[in-house]
């Protein structure tokens, strides 16, 4: 059943003059199925794997008019403040294992879509790879865990009976572990009008069991392409966001939607789940096109199961950070979604319009030097105008481990983005903190990963439970390199603000050719219960062609870090 409630956006009271969106949007899931589980769909119905070749959805910038005036004084040769252009330390985490995932050279793989959008998480005793519109799952060792012939499926297979998410298999898939109750989260869009969110959870631990299924509408009902999702997990909620977009081609941006999913009914498999969301359309002018401010919103995904944020507290978004006339950028915005499932019209998503900032070293917006080069005179087209998923969450150090480093606990947030240093692409990563019990993080260190004039970009970044951080990410240049996966790390008791010395996961031999210079939408940087594990997954070219992406898995760990 619809609740069909007027949005307003209100000023609170307090002195930051803080924006707040209020009277959301809340429906129940228009369609629910119980999934049968994935050994018995592989084995009694195979999917017919996709033939031929298709082209991924353009790349879309909410903000991309603020950069069509490009002057002399657009500073491309800015020279970013935090750049470290030496490793610190040889400290960086240990390969521990890898292997090659979806893509040309996956057994049985034939890749037929422009970008592969990878991104993975891991379970107690697996491991899922999903990339645009398929998935693999793997044990802990990088074995291949499907049979019947089938090494990788689609993944609407997952919404096996629901009237559109199990019929259409768009892509922009995410795949996420919900460590506190051990179960598998899946989400993929339907990326037309009306719009739907669909999302697959896991009825147990083992990613071949059963499962439930989801279908919610996108609440905007003028909405014709929601792009860009993300989802990540919370104690009360399962929360998501992603841009809205209307007219032709999907030019005219409607907004930033985001969404909080009713984790419990969900896990319980009741198909009275809702879903509460606000449509951000406050600065738009229905009269004529004015570009909205908030964009790219990522939501905070829970990496410390075994401590918690407090009861009631908001899951903190961050995005934004593209809305200079001029490039250079000084803030981090961040926003706090608080959901009410008890009375769901009272949840508030606060923050909209940049009312809520975190003051950053400055830097420059990445996307406004242009496409990444690589070897041979083609380019890529990284996501450089926006933080890049996810935005890792840890209420940590727990008291025991307080004690033995002589902190205090508190909130972290760590995330990355690519900036401009020097006329290539660098990347930035943060470390946010608050004491626990708040949501307004400040910046506890930053720094610009930028060891020679490679350019870097693609990123994604984690925090273990000792402190330590991990950073993956693509590093080409126009000359030797062709694109490939790079990592370092840093340990908790480096010097802040730096990184250890870059180590190379695979060395691409080839150039991406063609399919409009995207080079996916993100890679991913999850972290296992152990608190100790990182698994990241990248993409690369092992010969220079169209539609012929690789890409790879790999275990990492500090070694003072003991799970």
């Amino acid at each position: 059943m619809w609740i069909s409630l007027s949005l307003t956006l209100a000023e609170s009271l307090c002195a930051q003059d803080v924006k707040v969106l209020t009277q959301p949007t809340v429906t129940q899931a228009v369609a629910f199925s119980v999934v049968p589980s994935l050994r018995d769909l592989i084995r009694l119905q195979p999917q017919e794997l996709p033939f031929g070749y298709r082209q991924g959805e353009p790349m879309r910038d909410p903000k991309s008019q603020k950069r069509m005036p490009r002057a002399a004084s657009d500073n491309f040769s800015f020279h970013d403040p935090v750049a470290q252009s030496s490793a610190a330390s040889d400290t960086v985490p240990i390969k521990l294992l890898d292997w090659v995932g979806l893509g040309q050279g996956f057994p049985g793989y034939q890749v037929h879509v422009g970008t592969s959008d990878m991104n993975l998480s891991i379970g107690d005793t697996e491991i899922i790879q999903w990339g645009n519109d398929q998935f693999a799952v793997f044990d802990l060792n990088g074995n291949n865990l499907l049979f019947n012939g089938q090494n990788y499926v689609n993944g609407n297979i997952l919404f096996a009976g629901l009237p559109n998410c199990g019929v259409r298999n768009d892509g922009d898939e995410i795949a996420q572990w919900d460590k506190i109750a051990h179960r598998w989260v899946m989400l993929e869009p339907v990326m037309a009008n009306p719009g739907r969110d669909c999302f697959a959870i896991s009825q147990t631990p083992d990613a071949l069991g059963p499962w439930y299924a989801y279908e919610f509408t996108v609440p905007n009902a003028e909405t014709d392409l929601s792009d860009y999702g993300k989802l990540a997990v919370w104690p009360d909620a399962y929360y998501a966001s992603h841009n809205d977009y209307t007219g032709p081609s999907y030019v005219t941006y409607l907004g930033a939607t985001p969404c909080a999913y009713e984790r419990a009914k969900m896990l319980a498999g009741d198909p009275s789940a809702q879903q509460v969301c606000f449509v951000d359309t406050a600065q738009q002018d229905k009269e004529q096109y004015v570009e909205a401010f908030d964009d790219n919103l990522l939501p905070s995904d829970l990496d410390s199961a075994t401590t918690l944020p407090p009861s009631g507290m908001p899951n903190v978004y961050m995005g934004s950070i593209d809305n200079s006339q001029t490039g250079i950028e000084t803030n981090i915005y961040y926003y706090k979604f608080h959901v009410d499932w008890n009375t769901p019209q009272n949840s508030t998503f606060s923050c909209v319009g940049g009312t809520c900032a975190i003051p950053v070293a400055p830097f420059h917006d990445g996307a406004w030097i242009g496409y990444a080069p690589e070897p041979g005179g083609n380019f890529l087209r990284p996501m450089a105008n926006r933080l890049m998923y996810r935005l890792a969450y840890r209420a940590d150090p727990s008291p025991t481990i307080a004690r033995t480093i002589r902190a205090l606990p508190s909130e972290h947030w760590v995330v990355s983005h690519a900036v401009n240093n020097n006329g290539s692409l660098a990347v930035r990563w943060y470390e946010f903190r608050a004491p626990v019990g708040s949501s307004d993080p400040t910046v506890y260190q930053q720094g610009t990963f930028a060891p020679d004039a490679s350019w870097r970009y693609m990123s994604s970044a984690a925090m273990d439970k000792m402190g330590n951080i991990a950073l993956s990410y693509t590093v080409s240049d126009a000359n030797n390199v062709y694109p490939s996966i790079g990592y370092t790390g840093r340990a908790k008791s480096d010097p802040l603000g730096t990184m250890g010395a870059e180590q190379i996961l695979v060395r691409g031999t080839g150039s991406e050719t063609d399919t409009s210079s995207l080079w996916g939408d993100y890679y991913d940087m999850a972290l296992s219960n152990d608190g100790c594990t990182f698994v990241t997954t990248g993409q690369y070219y092992v010969t220079t062609a169209s539609f012929a992406w690789s890409t790879h898995v790999a275990k990492l760990k500090f070694a003072n870090c003991n799970p």
